[in-house]
């Protein structure tokens, strides 16, 4: 428990003393904060050492001044400059500090720390803070399926109380109006154009973002006596100053007994403002005792102090171009400013779990669709937030489909279509044209386009077709078949045959269920198989036999699990199977296994030390199995295996990187390899 003794500077200015030092090892705070590796705390370093310039008569940098600003909204001017000059005389009296990097330390008063220099040391920030286990980046389609959160990281928040989760870089909002669904395959209006009356894409959507309830899994336990006075604090951004900060009731001897503990209606909005497609908010759940005026103000000041902290973040973000894991970096230093500046005036009231959560529009859009979310918070107490979605729909975010051809091992350069999609793409070749289907997402609608000869047509939509997830297609017995996960019912799968290549029989329901990536479609030794996996994130297979026209039943048949869509392929009489894998030592690795007609599965060799960022895409030309990857930067790479071993794998396409949003999609057609995908 805090000391419960009222908060002087001189306190605070101990306090500060003591945690920059190191010398408070069993202190929580210390623990979030760490130690100071190369880039560790850089932005706390540079608040400090711009309070310090400040002192002495320097002005601040772009950087330091809204750090320092920060400071000043919970202590005087002249306790801002006592902070500053507790840093530089234990920077003067040690040399360096425990929790300060050499990279601020080392500079002078005269020499501040700029926004440029902080974008040079960004990589290096970055790669610091993904280490800690209490910094997640989490897939998107673990959200989708709503599968809980991951155990490890639920454990890793309780030494600090701190955690920073992010899902993926967040893309531009397409500002799309949902359609009416419509019935007619032949709805022929262009993938991606808005309907009448959609607004611009600067103009956003409405999220109310509301807190529903909580359950206590451990109290925090005042004095042992397991009865907490729990209360919870918010900021919360949308970026362009739509900032706000929340204070909850007082939950006065919350236990697990008395599980779920309700919010007040009228009391419980965490957000309510326009996004543009990305929302970051920090919460906070407190134990309270006897909390005075002057701790409740400070502590709304602290939090409307991580609001504009947040909003500066958001605006850099746009103008470097940052992906997710660089904010997930950003708003892990962010937070260890607010527990810094929370400590030094803790008296009170003690902070069991603090956490960021960035979401993109993605993320948004399916916590629309599935109504709420559940977080957790494992600090002094573990606590289980529900929160639900009170606002507008969210429109899925699209992306630009381009493809690229290769003729033999050399690829063309990127050609882009003039319509955008919410998924990845499904290619085939059928009957000499190119088939590809993808899904609007402005209402998800499962769109069917056709390259014949040199001409794609127009996008159609098939039948009432809806979908959150890409479909997949593969040729079988001479027809072209599509799988897909229907929106309205996602605990089974559909499928649908095109005999002739143009038009696609109404959907018949397969026997899979609990569904939650995009299937994976190939025909192999006379049988249509499907692989797809499970809420548990294990993979299944069926196979389905034209003359015996039934589904097998799902028989589990890999021991790894993912949460990204698998790749399959035929080569000849083999048929390849690729998974990224998600969970412990197999987090991000990569298996390729492969089926012949005897034996069942077995292992093809894959270089152990390649991560990647995405699901993988198998592909037979040339001679050679190819694989098609994002990295975890999310470069598109590839590499081909002609029976020794892997090729280094080298970037997709000439001239400049190509970053898809998620897999791409490959086929053989009229000699060619073609590649598809979204950006």
């Amino acid at each position: 428990m805090a000391d419960k003794v009222k908060s002087t500077e001189q306190d605070r200015l101990e306090r500060l003393a003591a945690l920059l030092s190191g010398s408070r090892s069993q202190d929580r705070a210390q623990r979030a904060l760490g130690r100071a590796g190369s880039y560790s705390n850089m932005l706390l370093g540079a608040m400090l050492h711009g309070a310090d310039r400040v002192r002495q008569g320097f002005t601040p940098t772009d950087l330091e001044r809204p750090l320092v600003d920060a400071l000043r909204t919970v202590v005087s001017e002249n306790e801002m400059k006592q902070w500053g000059r507790t840093y530089r005389d234990l920077v003067a009296g040690q040399g360096r500090l425990a929790m300060i990097p050499e990279r601020i330390t080392s500079r002078s008063a005269s020499q501040g720390y700029s926004m440029t220099d902080l974008r040079r040391d960004l990589p290096g920030m970055t790669t610091e803070a993904l280490a800690s286990p209490n910094v997640q980046i989490v897939d998107p389609l673990t959200l989708a399926a709503g599968k809980p959160e991951d155990p490890a990281f639920i454990a890793a928040m309780r030494d600090t109380g701190m955690a920073v989760t992010a899902f993926a870089r967040p893309p531009k909002a397409s500002g799309a109006a949902a359609a009416d669904e419509g019935s007619a395959q032949g709805d022929d209006r262009p993938a991606g154009q808005d309907t009448e009356g959609a607004g611009a894409a600067a103009a956003g959507f409405r999220v109310v973002l509301k807190l529903e309830s909580f359950d206590v899994v451990r109290p925090v336990g005042d004095a042992g006596g397991g009865r907490d006075e729990i209360y919870w604090a918010a900021s919360t951004s949308a970026g362009g100053g739509s900032g706000s900060s929340y204070t909850s009731d007082v939950f006065g001897a919350a236990t697990a007994k008395d599980n779920p503990h309700v919010f007040t209606e009228g009391k419980n909005t965490l957000f309510q403002g326009n996004s543009t497609g990305f929302l970051a908010t920090g919460i906070q759940v407190w134990e309270a005792d006897q909390s005075s005026d002057e701790w409740w103000n400070a502590l709304k000041k602290a939090l409307n102090t991580a609001v504009d902290l947040i909003d500066e973040k958001l605006q850099f973000m746009d103008a470097v171009e940052m992906g997710l894991p660089t904010w997930a970096g950003m708003a892990w230093e962010v937070g260890k400013i607010f527990v810094s500046i929370i400590d030094a005036f803790r008296n009170y009231d003690d902070l069991s779990c603090f956490r960021t959560i960035g979401l993109d529009q993605q993320d948004l859009a399916i916590i629309a669709h599935r109504g709420h979310v559940s977080w957790h918070f494992n600090g002094d107490g573990y606590h289980a937030l529900k929160v639900k979605y009170a606002g507008d729909p969210v429109p899925f975010p699209e992306g630009t489909l381009e493809y690229i051809a290769f003729d033999g091992d050399t690829a063309s350069a990127p050609l882009a279509l003039p319509w955008k999609s919410g998924s990845a793409p499904a290619l085939a070749s059928f009957k000499g044209k190119l088939h590809a289907l993808f899904m609007r997402a402005s209402d998800q609608a499962i769109m069917w386009t056709v390259l014949d000869g040199q001409t794609w047509s127009p996008p159609v939509r098939v039948h009432g077709w809806r979908s959150y997830y890409a479909p997949a297609m593969a040729v079988y017995r001479g027809k072209l078949y599509c799988a897909l996960v229907a929106a309205n019912d996602e605990s089974s799968m559909v499928w649908s045959v095109n005999p002739e290549g143009t038009a696609w029989s109404q959907t018949t329901r397969s026997r899979n269920t609990e569904l939650t990536t995009a299937p994976a479609l190939a025909a192999w030794r006379d049988q249509l198989w499907m692989v797809h996996v499970g809420r548990d994130g294990r993979m299944w297979e069926n196979y389905y036999d034209e003359s015996n026209p039934t589904w097998s039943p799902s028989r589990n048949h890999h021991p790894w699990r993912t949460n990204r869509p698998v790749g399959l392929t035929t080569q000849g009489n083999t048929l390849w199977h690729v998974v990224r894998g998600e969970g412990g030592d197999k987090q991000n690795r990569v298996d390729v296994t492969y089926c012949n007609h005897t034996g069942g599965w077995k292992d093809l060799p894959f270089p152990s030390n390649w991560r990647i960022g995405s699901g993988a895409t198998l592909a037979a030309h040339n001679s050679k199995l190819w694989i098609f990857f994002r990295s975890t930067t999310g470069v598109l790479l590839s590499s081909f295996h002609s029976g020794a071993s892997w090729s280094d794998y080298q970037a997709v396409g000439a001239g400049a990187e190509i970053k898809p949003m998620d897999e791409s999609a490959a086929t053989l057609h009229n000699g060619k390899l073609y590649l598809m995908y979204r950006r």
